[in-house]
């Protein structure tokens, strides 16, 4: 912040919010003193009389020139303004709503881009594009939930933080364009999105909606972390299984001799038997997905008391207009002016 700031404060105006006022440039106020030339220097058109002081004085001339000094003065100064670059500084602006604290955990393993099970056919839309274009659309219509964003493959990466910023998960999003790669690193993916809720108070209910077509064996020391962290964040889980054409139904126990290559049965059971609200979504095509969603949406919530950020406003335009307007009404006095006397 520049002296003007330090002014401020020191007068105690911070209770009004002005401290968060700010100059680009603020070495153009040094041509504030051009303000006083119309206030001080005369300019009067000169006529062939000798004098007129003895003609009566007329109020309205007298109150008019010291509007049109004034005007020009103002002028002078919104010019200056602009020129100063005022601005608004950045700040937070506390805003209450209605929703969830959602922590969105998406999959980039290898995997997603395959097709579902009920579309097997090469040239359909594969399991990542669906999941996008369908959390494009939940982000879109989630106006008022605080939305958090987290991919997973080997390692998890927090794409977006937990807030109102709904651009920046939006354009998460868009970035899975790329296509996934590694493996599939549940636990780490949804202990990153539960770590956001830390230290934040319960204003909505906090939701992990874990967007994956597959499942890793968890260690029993991994399972109690896990757990923990559920039950200390008070959160949710919803958990969205995109179902490749060779994968493993959450509904049906699986056969005999085959514990091991489908991991996420038993994922799906750990998650059912970690004490905390719990629902799974088993989606083998595109309108799965969709219904899925539409079922998530119409969580009912407390009021969610959220801070968003608020960048910072230019206010040059501001003084440049309003020099414009003491112009014009300089150049109206202008016309008033008597240039000659009547002759008689």
């Amino acid at each position: 912040m520049n002296f003007v700031n330090d002014i401020l404060r020191s007068l105690g105006w911070e209770t009004l919010g002005l401290e968060n006022w700010g100059l680009e440039s603020p070495a153009y106020l040094l041509l504030l003193p051009l303000a006083l030339f119309p206030l001080l220097v005369r300019g009067h058109t000169a006529f062939a009389y000798p004098s007129i002081a003895r003609l009566p004085i007329d109020s309205l001339s007298k109150w008019l020139e010291r509007l049109w000094r004034i005007l020009g003065a103002l002028a002078i100064s919104f010019i200056i303004f602009g020129l100063a670059g005022f601005y608004w500084a950045s700040h937070t602006i506390e805003r209450v709503g209605r929703g969830a604290h959602i922590m969105l955990v998406l999959d980039r393993s290898a995997s997603m881009n395959d097709n579902f099970a009920d579309n097997p056919v090469e040239g359909e839309s594969s399991k990542m594009a669906v999941a996008r274009r369908v959390l494009q659309t939940f982000v879109g219509k989630s106006r008022e939930d605080l939305l958090g964003m987290v991919t997973f493959s080997t390692s998890p990466i927090l794409v977006a933080p937990l807030g109102g910023d709904r651009e920046a998960v939006l354009s998460a999003l868009k970035a899975t364009d790329a296509g996934g790669m590694g493996f599939t690193a549940v636990a780490r993916g949804l202990g990153m999105a539960l770590s956001y809720y830390e230290g934040k108070p319960v204003t909505g209910a906090r939701v992990v909606l874990l967007v994956s077509d597959g499942g890793a064996h968890l260690e029993s020391k991994t399972q109690d972390m896990l757990r923990n962290m559920f039950h200390r964040q008070g959160a949710s889980l919803y958990w969205i299984f995109l179902r490749s054409a060779n994968g493993a139904s959450l509904s049906k126990p699986l056969e005999e001799g085959h514990d091991d290559a489908y991991p996420e049965y038993h994922l799906h059971k750990y998650f059912a038997s970690m004490g905390v609200p719990y629902k799974a979504y088993e989606a083998e095509n595109p309108q799965a997905v969709e219904q899925a969603m539409a079922d998530i949406s119409r969580l009912k919530n407390q009021p969610v008391l959220y801070q968003e950020a608020a960048p910072r406003r230019d206010l040059s335009a501001i003084f440049y207009w309003l020099a414009l307007l003491c112009t014009c009404g300089l150049f109206a006095f202008h016309l008033t002016e008597v240039k000659q006397w009547r002759a008689v």
